[in-house]
């Protein structure tokens, strides 16, 4: 049996683009295991269509970016470089051109511009950063870049040093994403305002424990993780963890995970800790012992 795989875009004014083969492929049945898509195959496939969908893609975000943004005109093209955008579904071949800069546009500024790093300025899908991340808090970089491997056309280019850089990457944006340090929970509030605000889903509980692990390139050193759980009784529950002594406001990450899920300034909020001094401390650091109906275990 002979499988041929047909790819084909519409565009936004609807105009049809020719079907493009993908894949094709020669089916044998004798066995169970020959049912289907082999993994090999799927692997062939996506990759096949991720080329060509993120091509169309971006050279139609390409096309809508052309012109210059004051005068108008079509931009003249002064060639181009070739880049890869990572991607889960296989590492894609793109074009990046470049066009000169309007001459009334020079004065303080480059002759040529390449409007597709403004499109993918990091050159990794969000959704790889995403799974890699999401792994690798869970088995070590090693494993995680063998797991995208084995189940995921992501390349050759996937090992325990990228996986490692691309979590760090993915760690500095979610640091500049925490908002600026607070002293306390209820911080800039009134509590006069507090009537105006809806009544609260239920109960919230933190639980927050600490304990030391050993530094793996000085090991007679140690430091102290501190982590925990939010959990409301409406929603999902959130994790959080930080390194005390070296996460300098480590409050804004308490507090900025109790806003995303919903935390108001009369919230009520139940601690249980270990009775670690550590662990109670930056319960109270966050401001919780400010609020008369905020309580401690």
């Amino acid at each position: 049996m002979q499988v041929r795989i047909m790819l084909q875009i519409v565009g936004d004014d609807g105009t049809v683009g020719d079907a493009e083969e993908v894949a094709s492929l020669t089916k044998i049945t004798e066995q169970a295991e020959d049912l289907g898509l082999s993994l090999a195959e799927s692997k062939t496939l996506l990759a096949a269509a991720q080329q060509r969908i993120v091509e169309a893609q971006v050279n139609d975000w390409l096309e809508k970016h052309r012109h210059c943004e004051i005068t108008g005109r079509r931009l003249r093209s002064k060639g181009s470089y070739p880049i890869t955008f990572r991607t889960l579904f296989g590492d894609v071949q793109l074009k990046s051109p470049r066009f000169y800069v309007p001459k009334e546009r020079q004065t303080n500024g480059p002759a040529t511009i390449s409007p597709l790093t403004q499109l993918l300025p990091d050159h990794v899908a969000p959704e790889r950063l995403y799974l890699e991340t999401r792994w690798a808090s869970l088995v070590p970089y090693a494993a995680t870049a063998d797991l995208l491997a084995d189940v995921l056309p992501v390349g050759g280019g996937v090992n325990a040093t990228t996986v490692r850089q691309h979590v760090l990457r993915a760690a500095e944006r979610m640091e500049d994403d925490l908002a600026q340090q607070r002293t306390s929970f209820t911080e800039g509030t009134d509590p006069r305002d507090w009537e105006d605000l809806p009544i609260p889903d239920g109960r919230m509980v933190i639980g927050l424990d600490g304990g030391y692990i050993r530094d793996w390139r000085d090991r007679k050193r140690n430091f102290e993780l501190i982590v925990g759980r939010s959990m409301p009784e409406e929603g999902e529950a959130r994790y959080i963890g930080f390194v005390h002594g070296y996460d300098r406001k480590p409050q804004r990450r308490i507090i900025d995970d109790l806003r995303r899920q919903g935390c108001q300034a009369d919230q009520d909020l139940t601690f249980i800790t270990d009775g670690g001094d550590e662990v109670r401390a930056e319960a109270r650091r966050s401001g919780w012992k400010l609020s008369g109906n905020q309580n401690e275990r």
